[in-house]
This record gives structure tokens, sequence and C-alpha cells, in this order.
């Protein structure tokens, strides 16, 4: 993938962390890609209603060095979509059919699967898996839509022989946390990142020496203060799905990789237990 695919990734998981005048420009860079190699960096400043020390401020923020190196990364951004590409990435609205419906769901999808594709740090993956391999005990946290995420993990990993709870109220989540140890891991799952009763339970759990792992959209968001291991989903917030399948299904992908990870590692063992589970939801529905 080019790697200012992926800065524009970070921009936008960034976006609810930065203050007005930044969010203001990282909006602009998001909306106008081709058109910031054009810019001089008071152009910009000026463009975006803020001071050109603002522009250098959010370019450090990004993790870049000056304005000319935003401008090298994401020269070769193409400059525009097609009408037909432009048509499929807009949200859904009162005028469209439901065939236009059906490839603006189904585009949006398979869009959120490549973005979080690319910004999949293996390495990372590789200490989640590790972790979660070592533990002894895994409780998972979601609320509202990260719940299904939850219950997802908690069946893949269930069947491959690691012991999970899962939790969606805030009392049985704040309880358990605290009598984790320090061979067990958690595991936040949370879109916005700043859910307050799983951002509390892993907090919690990180006070109880436990290895804590969240799964979100944005970076600097509370929960991230408190996972040791940070996994990033990339999904497009949409004003028409306010608590859209979309993020869920980004993150079943983490998970997915996570178990397959996990089953990989322990392959002869994993395949047996698959096996077994398997023979027992047959005998369930005879």
């Amino acid at each position: 993938m080019a790697d200012q695919e992926v800065l524009l990734l970070k921009i936008r998981g960034l976006l609810p962390s930065l203050n007005p005048a930044l969010k203001k420009i990282g909006e602009y860079v998001l909306e106008n890609p081709g058109k910031i190699k054009l810019l001089r960096i008071k152009d910009l400043a000026s463009t975006c209603g803020v001071a050109e020390a603002t522009v250098t401020r959010f370019v450090k923020t990004i993790g870049l060095n000056n304005f000319q190196e935003l401008k090298i990364k994401i020269a070769e951004i193409t400059p525009d979509r097609s009408p037909a590409e432009e048509f499929v990435y807009d949200d859904v609205s009162k005028n469209d059919s439901l065939k236009s419906i059906v490839e603006k769901i189904v585009y949006t999808n398979i869009e959120a699967m490549k973005n979080t594709r690319k910004i999949i740090d293996v390495g990372k993956m590789e200490s989640a898996i590790e972790a979660i391999d070592r533990a002894e005990k895994i409780d998972i946290y979601g609320a509202g839509g990260s719940y299904i995420t939850a219950e997802n993990a908690a069946m893949r990993f269930y069947r491959i022989g690691k012991r999970c709870n899962i939790y969606n109220d805030p009392n049985q989540q704040a309880v358990s946390a605290s009598l984790l140890t320090p061979k067990d891991v958690a595991i936040g799952i949370c879109n916005s990142g700043k859910t307050k009763s799983t951002v509390t339970a892993l907090e919690k759990a990180k006070a109880s020496g436990a290895k804590t792992i969240c799964i979100t959209n944005f970076n600097r968001t509370p929960i991230t203060e408190y996972a040791d291991i940070v996994l990033f989903t990339s999904t497009q917030d949409s004003a028409f799905f306010q608590e859209s399948m979309i993020s869920r299904v980004a993150q079943i992908i983490i998970i997915d990789i996570l178990y397959a990870g996990l089953a990989v590692r322990n392959f002869s063992s994993a395949v047996k237990m698959i096996e077994r589970s398997a023979e027992s939801l047959k005998d369930a529905f005879l």
C-alpha cells in the first residue's frame, strides 16, 4: 500500500482528538488531497482560517517533519474520483433507489475492510496473539454494537480452548476487571474510543496488572491511554448510520486475525478442539 494512503487514514483516525483549528486543517486535507501539492503553507493556513504556525503544528502532530514532507507524501494521490466513484462514496440520501443503496452499502463495507488492512500493524498483532496465548483468562468488554464483536471474539477463542468472559454491564465490567491478575488479558472493544464503561473497565484491568488490548477506530482517545497494545480499525463515519454494522465488520476482521494467528500458533491442539466443538454443535441441532 502507498504510504500516502496510510497517512490519510492516520489523519482521519486522529480527527476526534484534534483541537478545532487542527481538525479544520485535517478535514481540508482529507477532502482535498490533490490540492495540497499546489499550495504553500500560507495558502493552506489562509484557506483554513488559521495561522501558519498552526499548520506546522498539524504537520508535527501527524508525525511529519515539515509541510514540504506532507506535500511529497500525498503528491501521488489521485486528485479526483470519477463521477461513479463519487456517487458510490456519498452517504445514503432520501432520493436513493434501492439499487444505489446496495452499491453504497457494499462499497462502504469493502472500503472499511481494505482500509483496515492497510493500517494493520503486524508487530502489534503478534504481540496481542502472544499475550492472548499466554493468558490464563481473558475478559472482553464492549457496549452497544461493539458487544456484538465481543461475543464473536468469545465464541472464536472458546473454540480453541481459551477461557473467556464477556461483559457489557458497567458494574460487572468494573468488578471483573478489578479481580484480574498479571496472568490475565483484558480486551476493550470501542469504535469511538470514548465509551465510559469500556474505558473504565480497561483502566481497572491495567491497574490490576493484566495485559490490556483495545480495538478502536481512533487514535489518542481515552481507551488508548490504558491499552498496552492498540489495534486500529479504519472506518468512515456516516451521518445516516450512527451505530453502523460497518465498524463491527472491521472489528470482527481484527478478531478473526487474532483467532487465526492463535490457532496457527497452536495448530495441532487447535484443530482437535475445533473438530470436537464442531461435532458437539452437530449433536446440539439433531
